[in-house]
């Protein structure tokens, strides 16, 4: 029934169109709300199911290149001789995969969009798709092929969309949130003094998803666990919102404006000389990271900084010390 239905779609069936259009709509709306609470912002919302002509031209293209070939009434690419085996590109119904629907993205999207390089991240599990996607691009000699990249991740173990275990990114903020306001309200002379506790329990709550997300090497597969994502202690959000936060009560109560002009050779401290050396390889840390697209260069570096900043608290004192 779901392939006769994506057949009716292809053919152009109103109804079946009318119902995917209602559903993608609603959908993109809500991925819009969920990534506007996370701060992000996405220009377009577009895919491979919004390919138009592109798809029968790239059928074209593999056919006058002589790289499509027939097998039982389905069309595919051989690409065994790459060690990518064969990728079928059109079912013998005549519905595309989406390979094929990719291929005519690719194309379509050169056109519009003129792209020095097209990165696409999606999980480790489509390396070998992207892999003959790619390879296909190539083989079609289009201009373009060498501008192609794939950023992988891992994947969250114990979670599975066929086996019902998946934890939805709104419901996991919202569980963030509720579990950061408990531990917040556990201590209630500083509980009374927080201004607006709903907003600092989210905030909270999105750091801990987000520093557990991006703490490793993207390629890394991790065990969500709720006990340790949110605790203040480690190498963790709230530990990171912890230890700005204190820093900001400190400007707060010396009632001194932090000065980025400041003459750093007089602090001698030698815990003070590592925290300026930290500091000053952010432009290169923030490269590297750019150069490698591993967002985990600058949380580790953020991190060790925390760090380092935490063991001056102990021995360097700044509030009440004479102006010189």
């Amino acid at each position: 029934q779901a392939r006769a239905y994506f057949k009716s779609m292809e053919d152009g069936d109103e109804s079946a169109l009318a119902l995917w259009q209602r559903f993608r709509t609603l959908s993109i709306e809500k991925y819009k709300q969920i990534y506007a609470r996370l701060g992000v912002h996405f220009d377009v919302y577009s895919g491979e199911s919004q390919v138009g002509e592109g798809m029968s031209r790239a059928i074209q293209m593999l056919t006058d290149t002589g790289l499509l070939i027939e097998d039982k009434g389905a069309k595919l690419v051989d690409l065994t001789e790459h060690k990518l085996d064969k990728a079928l590109v059109q079912k013998s119904d005549g519905t595309t995969l989406y390979l094929t629907r990719d291929i005519g993205a690719a194309i379509e999207r050169y056109e519009k969009y003129n792209f020095d390089k097209i990165i696409y991240v999606v999980s480790s599990q489509q390396d070998h798709h992207l892999k003959q996607l790619f390879k296909t691009v190539e083989l079609l000699g289009l201009p373009y092929a060498d501008r192609f990249e794939h950023i992988n991740y891992g994947l969250v173990n114990g979670m599975s969309t066929r086996r019902g275990t998946v934890v939805f990114l709104d419901d996991m903020l919202h569980e963030s949130k509720e579990k950061m306001h408990d531990v917040m309200r556990a201590n209630e002379a500083k509980y009374n003094d927080v201004v607006d506790p709903e907003h600092i329990a989210d905030v909270l709550g999105m750091s801990a998803i987000v520093i557990q997300d991006m703490a490793a090497r993207r390629i890394k597969n991790y065990t969500f666990d709720w006990g340790r994502i949110l605790n203040f202690e480690g190498d963790t959000g709230p530990y990171l919102q912890y230890a700005h936060a204190r820093l900001c009560s400190l400007e707060r109560k010396a009632h001194v404006k932090v000065n980025p002009d400041a003459d750093v050779s007089l602090l001698t401290e030698e815990v003070t000389c590592d925290i300026i050396n930290q500091i000053s390889l952010y432009p290169d840390i923030l490269a590297a990271s750019i150069k490698s697209l591993e967002p985990c260069t600058v949380v580790q570096y953020i991190l060790k900084l925390s760090h380092s900043i935490s063991s001056a608290w102990e021995t360097i004192k700044v509030r009440g010390e004479a102006d010189d």
